[in-house]
């Protein structure tokens, strides 16, 4: 079997939305990180095993061990682990995802001949579809490996290896930080990716998918990269995380509008099955026209508008505009990667307006 079958599998075109919050967690941590002090008694948590200096002459009330000093690599270090977990944890959901739909049958119109090359397999991708399909007339969207052949135990397989990187990648965070409660995040995270469309009772069937991927694409990452790096989350990042989370919701909302026929058939409730294909469509375009909004708001009471982030937030906004108009001629295959570069500057916008504040 070739390895674009597996890159496939991996669905590449919503990975950006894994780091883009962890990008704005971090630059929004950037300047409070070095200040941040921890004491190694009751009252504190623990130093970093690794990249912190105890400072005795900082010496906290209730504590014996001082404050740590952080290092630039040590935030570098961590900003890129938290990364890891977060797109490990994506790529994992997703085969974990095309092994749930595919046993269940919700993907047997996406089947493709494997033999064929990676390059070959545009006219089964919607990306080049010049003349959009009819409301009435399903779209297939991309193949899917369990319903092109692949063994289901082979998929399951690659979903719990990203999953284990995923896990060590976190405790390595932990042990950087001595968050230990940052276990049951992860947990957190593993159950919501599997049981989007895994297990007996998925709710990604039951009308909640769009809401766990608000938050655990939006919220949770941000939020989460933020807390390891400072140790507080601050409005700034739930902001951010709620930012991009609705660009996360607005990807999954154009998967939905692309399977909405398929979708009804198997039972999978979706707000696009109970929109309908018209009003999920006004939807999805309200998500990105609101992300660009709470940007243009964040840039402008952040009081950071010079040439260089008015010229990224003028393309992040333009980049929703254009997927918006994707969506709105259910071009979906064009609409998923313009989503996910949207998510991207969306992070270089928070990325600007540190830098320069």
């Amino acid at each position: 079997m070739e390895i674009s079958t597996w890159i496939r599998g991996a669905r590449l075109k919503t990975l950006p939305l894994a780091v883009a919050p962890v990008v704005i967690g971090g630059a929004l941590s950037w300047r409070g990180v070095f200040r941040y002090s921890q004491g190694g008694d009751i009252w504190h948590e623990p130093c970093p095993f690794f990249g912190g200096q105890h400072d005795l002459g900082k010496l906290k009330f209730g504590s014996l061990v001082g404050e740590c000093q952080r290092s630039v690599g040590w935030f570098i270090l961590v900003t890129l682990l938290c990364s890891c977990v977060a797109l490990f944890l994506q790529i994992a959901a997703n085969f974990a995802n095309d092994y749930s739909d595919g046993v269940r049958g919700t993907d047997e119109r996406r089947a493709v001949d494997l033999a064929r090359p990676l390059a070959k397999m545009s006219s089964v991708e919607p990306d080049s579809a010049s003349a959009p399909l009819p409301a009435s007339q399903p779209q297939g969207g991309p193949a899917r490996l369990v319903a092109s052949g692949v063994n289901p135990k082979k998929v399951l397989t690659v979903a719990g290896i990203n999953a284990l990187i995923a896990c060590l990648c976190g405790l390595a965070v932990i042990a950087l930080t001595g968050y230990w409660w940052f276990i049951l995040i992860g947990i957190a995270c593993l159950i919501a990716g599997w049981c989007y469309v895994g297990g007996r009772h998925p709710y990604g069937y039951h009308y909640l998918g769009e809401i766990f991927v608000f938050v655990f694409f939006g919220l949770v990452a941000t939020c989460g990269t933020m807390f390891a790096l400072t140790g507080t989350v601050s409005f700034d990042g739930v902001f951010g995380g709620g930012n991009v989370g609705l660009i996360a919701v607005a990807v999954l909302c154009v998967n939905n509008l692309r399977d909405i026929e398929s979708d009804r058939r198997h039972g999978k409730h979706t707000w696009m099955t109970a929109f309908g294909r018209r009003n999920g469509t006004v939807f999805a375009i309200a998500l990105l026209s609101v992300a660009a909004l709470l940007a243009v708001v964040y840039v402008r009471f952040r009081s950071v508008c010079t040439i260089p982030t008015i010229a990224i937030l003028a393309i992040t906004c333009v980049t929703c505009a254009v997927a918006a108009v994707a969506i709105a001629r259910k071009h979906y295959g064009k609409a998923l990667p313009l989503c996910s570069l949207a998510s991207l500057m969306l992070a270089a916008t928070y990325l600007c307006c540190v830098a320069i504040a």
